[in-house]
Parts: structure tokens; C-alpha cells; sequence
């Protein structure tokens, strides 16, 4: 039990103490109540922050110090990151700490564009600091250390065990304006795993063969095509799965102009396209990150170089995306403007007033574009191709309602599943809108050569009952061998106005081999590292990160930290 110090003239009596920390405790439990969660999650946010408590108070045999500067904890985490969630639509992670610490840029950066907010940080803690030391020094009452430590154990384990009863963290938790303790205390584990490993990419230990000679200039032997590069929300073959009854007719939409399929592994099932996209404009596998993967976007935002958007400028393109999402959305406008895209259309430039607006809608925004662009080259007489990167979204879930059902499509056959036969029926507008587009580009732009590169990003969410996982598991909870068809979607190369070469005559191919593969396909000048990719790709017959030469993979992702093309911090 705590004792009152004898001796001590003034200072706090002892009901006072217990009161005004019985009250700081009251406030935080009240705020946990209101903004972290339930269940396991609270009882992990109120374990944690009360191994805090006890771990203070161990230290300086005090109660209301501790709970003073517990509270401050509390307040300034979360108050951070709101603030950072209003700026970067993202709450606040540990390895925030690790930039700010360690990367004299990151601060000089807070610094221009924070100013205020960092001034007023640094008085929020001088001030916590002030109270709690005059708390500390008028204390009379004194807490046995055997009783704060085994608190702390107690805490300790509580916290423990509802971090692991917690539900499966949803890929989105840290773009969500809510769960701020539960989001930067869990954290933490992360934050320690890449610090473990000397920095956010797993690579080997050691300079294999040396940093990759820089790109040269981008001389293509004939007038490369203007380059359309199409990410397909939610879909994969339904060929995959022999019991599905569907129509036959959809199936030469994931043909490529060799009439073949050609599958695609990616890192991702059900959602977190963001993954998908990363390694597809990278070049660089997420799983290189470890658990740090879903946050990659926004941790190598202005880190990386040769980027394919950023071959593709070199090689004088103009680099143009098109994305159903507001700009801020996840932070995208600042991951896709430094990979190299200068002209971002969201939805406030698209205006589109739903994000799974039909296909049809965001090409025909595109068609205009390249119109207008096209136009321009006329009156100027300056040739320049365009790399176009289109996210569609008609395909995403919900599935539990019927999408445009004033189309006549067919769904699935006798027997098939609602929410399956929904996504047939989405699938086949898809193919729609995909000849559409092909026979727009041939009718409005005669003589100019188009390649377009399609893209399933992941499964929809309702393909998992064919494989063995019940309908109501939530997809980030599902778990699925890296060979498993719940990663297989397809690419596809596609030429209007010339014919592509055929892509490589490989199964499978992994999703950050897909832009080297791009390039190749528009006969353009392939920067070294790009080359590199290529030469991985058939050594590994297609995989890249499960290749049975791991060690390879490791070393290629070190010559890429050694040429500053991807950060270790």
C-alpha cells in the first residue's frame, strides 16, 4: 500500500494525491472508452497505458507524477496524430519517431511546414514536464516498488494476451481517424523489427556486385507508343476455379494479343491495392518490408528513384494518372507526385460522383485527354508519348447489391452464389468498356500506336469460399500459402495501331517484374537496374521474392539500397 513520507513539512496531503490521480486515470479511461475501440482492443490500450503508470511510478515511487505525465503521453499521442491524420491522412506510427530522429531532412521538412504545430508540441511537453515535477516535489506519498513491478508485470501480460486476441488489424487501421493508443502502441513491434534489420528493406548484409550504374539517356530506336497502364480493381480469372459456371465469352478479356492468359502474382488478398500498385510502378516487392509493407507508400514518399514513372519521363513521356480517390485520400498525391506523375486527376478534377463510377467513365476521361494532348502536338509539332496509370473501381465490393441493374449482362450460372454472380455481372461490363476503349483509341486516334498493359490487383473478396476459407471470415484475416490462387490474378499486353511482342513465356510472373516487362514490350532502352529485373525474372522462372534463390533477390534489393534507388530509413 502507498505510505505518506514522515518528516515532510507541506506539500500534497494524501487524499489530495489519490484524488487528482484517481481523476487523470478517470480521464484517460473515458477517452479510451471513447476512441479506442472495444473488447480486446481496449483491454490492450488500458493494459499498456497502465504498464506506463506502474513503470513510473516504479522509477520514482510517486503517483500523481506519473499519472500527470501518463496523461500527457496519452493526450500528446493522440492529439499528434490527429493532427497528422488532418495532414497526411495517417495516424501516428512509431517509425515517425525513428525519421524524426534520425533523418535531419524529415525535420527540416516538419520544420517549413509545421512550424507552429512543432513550437506547440514542444510547449505541450515542457509543460507536462512542469506540473509533473511540481507534482513530484510536493508529494508526500511514496509507493513501494514491489507493488508498482507487480503491477507493471500484471499489465504486462494483459497486454500481451489482448494483443494477440485483438481481431486481425484491418489493412486500412492507420488511414481510419479513430483507435489513435491502439494504432501507435502496436506500432511499436514493427518500428523494433525494422530497426532489427538496420532499416525498412530487407536486404542482404553485404555489397554484392556494387550500386547500379546511374540511367543514361533514354534514346528509343523507333517512335516508342503512347503507353496505357490499367490497374483492374477486384479481378482475377474466374477460369481459376473449374466448378464456377459463367460465361465463356468473358475470357478474352484476360488475353493478351497472343491469345494467351498470363497470371499474375501479387501480395495482396481483398483489398490494400496500394501493395499492388507499389510494386507494379516500383519495380520493388512490398514483402521487402516486412511488417512495415502497408504503410510503404507513405514511408518512401520523395525516396525513390527510378521509379517507372520516372524512367518513362526520361525517356520523354508525360506521365498522367488517373485515380477514382480524392487526392489526399491515403496521402497518394505526395507517394504518386514523387514516383513522377506531375498531373494527378482525382475526383475532384475527374468528377466523378461515386469512386466505383463505370470503367467506361474514367477511360473516357483519359480518351479526352489524349485528344486534347494529341492536339496539342499539332499545333506545336513537338512529338511526346504519354504513360497513362488508370485505377478502375466498378468491380470493387459490396457485391450484395446489383451494380447498374439496368444492364443485361449475364451473372453466374444455376447455382452460383448471389454475391458471385454479382461480380460475374460487374466482370462482364468490364469486358464491356475494355472494347469499347480499344475500339475508341483505333476510330478517334488513326496512325498512333497504343500499348495497353491490364492488370488484375487482387481477388475479390467473394472468391473466398473456392478457396476452402468460410464467406464470413473477414479477408485481412484470411491466411493463404504463397502459392495459393488467392495471389494469382493475370496481366495482359494489348497493341492498337502496332502489335506488342508476346510477353515471357513464363507461368507465372510476379507483380514487380510487370513494369520491366512494360518497358520491354514499348521497345524502350532499358535503365540498368530495370535490365537487372529481367535477368531476375527468368533466373527465377517468374517469382520474385519466394524465388528459390532468395539470396539473389536479397542482393538485388541491396545494389538498389547502394544506389539510392530505395531508402533504408
Amino acid at each position: 500500500m502507498p505510505e505518506t513520507k514522515s518528516g515532510v513539512g507541506g506539500g500534497l496531503p494524501a487524499w489530495a494525491t489519490i484524488a487528482a490521480t484517481a481523476l487523470a486515470a478517470a480521464a484517460i479511461v473515458a477517452y479510451c472508452l471513447w476512441r479506442e475501440g472495444h473488447d480486446a482492443t481496449l483491454y490492450f490500450v488500458l493494459a499498456t497505458t497502465g504498464g506506463i503508470f506502474a513503470a513510473l511510478t516504479f522509477v520514482s515511487r510517486r503517483l500523481l507524477a506519473p499519472a500527470l505525465l501518463t496523461a500527457g503521453v496519452v493526450a500528446g499521442v493522440a492529439l499528434i496524430s490527429m493532427r497528422k491524420y488532418d495532414s497526411y491522412d495517417m495516424v501516428f506510427h512509431a517509425w515517425d519517431i525513428v525519421e524524426f530522429l534520425t533523418s535531419s531532412a524529415t525535420l527540416a521538412l516538419l520544420w517549413s511546414r509545421h512550424r507552429p504545430d512543432l513550437l506547440a508540441g514542444a510547449a505541450f511537453i515542457a509543460l507536462t514536464a512542469l506540473a509533473a515535477t511540481l507534482a513530484w516535489r510536493a508529494e508526500r506519498v511514496r509507493t513501494p516498488r514491489l507493488l508498482s513491478l507487480g503491477v507493471f508485470v500484471l499489465c504486462a501480460a494483459v497486454s500481451a494476451a489482448a494483443g494477440e486476441a485483438r481481431p486481425e488489424r484491418s489493412h486500412l487501421q492507420y488511414f481510419w481517424e479513430d483507435q489513435h493508443l491502439a494504432s501507435f502502441y502496436a506500432s511499436f513491434r514493427e518500428a523494433a523489427e525494422a530497426l532489427a534489420r538496420g532499416g525498412l528493406v530487407v536486404a542482404s548484409g553485404s555489397e554484392p556486385a556494387g550500386p547500379f550504374a546511374s540511367a543514361g539517356a533514354c534514346s528509343p530506336k523507333e517512335t516508342p507508343p503512347h503507353i496505357l497502364l490499367i490497374h483492374e480493381e477486384s479481378i482475377t480469372s474466374p477460369d481459376l476455379f473449374p466448378d464456377l459456371d459463367f460465361d465463356r465469352s468473358l475470357m478474352p478479356f484476360f488475353n493478351s494479343d497472343d491469345g494467351k492468359l498470363h497470371k499474375l502474382r501479387v501480395e495482396t488478398y481483398g483489398g490494400a491495392s496500394w501493395l499492388t500498385e507499389f510494386s507494379a510502378l516500383t519495380g520493388v516487392s512490398t514483402r521487402a518490408f516486412g511488417s512495415m509493407r502497408n504503410f510503404v507508400h507513405v514511408f518512401t514518399a520523395g525516396k525513390l528513384t527510378d521509379a517507372l514513372p520516372q524512367v518513362l519521363a526520361n525517356c520523354g513521356y508525360r506521365d498522367i494518372m488517373f485515380t477514382p480517390w480524392d487526392g489526399f485520400f491515403m496521402a497518394a498525391s505526395r507517394f504518386y507526385g514523387s514516383l513522377g506523375f506531375r498531373e494527378i486527376d482525382d475526383r475532384k478534377i475527374q468528377g466523378n460522383k461515386m469512386d466505383n463510377e463505370r470503367d467506361r467513365f474514367f477511360f473516357g476521361n483519359m480518351l479526352n485527354r489524349i485528344d486534347k494532348h494529341l492536339a496539342g502536338e499539332r499545333e506545336t509539332g513537338a512529338r511526346q508519348p504519354l504513360f497513362m496509370f488508370v485505377e478502375t473501381m466498378s468491380a470493387h465490393w459490396p457485391y450484395d447489391t446489383a451494380y447498374m441493374p439496368e444492364v443485361d449482362v449475364p451473372g453466374g450460372g444455376e447455382g452460383t452464389p448471389p454475391q458471385m454472380s454479382e461480380f460475374l455481372r460487374r466482370l462482364a461490363m468490364v469486358k464491356m468498356d475494355d472494347d469499347w476503349l480499344r475500339a475508341e483509341l483505333a476510330r478517334r486516334f488513326p496512325g498512333e500506336k497504343f500499348l495497353l498493359v491490364r492488370y488484375g490487383d487482387h481477388h475479390p473478396v467473394v472468391t473466398l469460399p473456392y478457396l476452402g476459407v468460410h464467406e464470413d471470415i473477414p479477408a485481412e484475416a484470411a491466411v493463404f500459402p504463397d502459392d495459393s490462387l488467392a495471389f494469382t490474378t493475370f496481366y495482359a499486353l494489348n497493341g492498337v495501331g502496332f502489335s506488342p511482342p508476346s510477353p515471357p513465356p513464363l507461368d507465372t510472373v510476379d507483380v514487380p517484374y510487370i513494369g520491366a516487362i512494360m518497358l520491354q514490350a514499348a521497345g524502350l532502352p532499358l535503365p540498368p537496374a530495370w535490365t537487372e529485373r529481367l535477368r531476375l525474372m527468368r533466373a527465377c522462372g517468374g517469382r520474385y521474392w519466394t524465388c528459390e534463390d532468395h539470396r539473389a533477390v536479397l542482393d538485388f534489393d541491396r545494389r538498389l539500397l547502394e544506389s539510392g534507388q530505395i531508402p533504408s530509413k
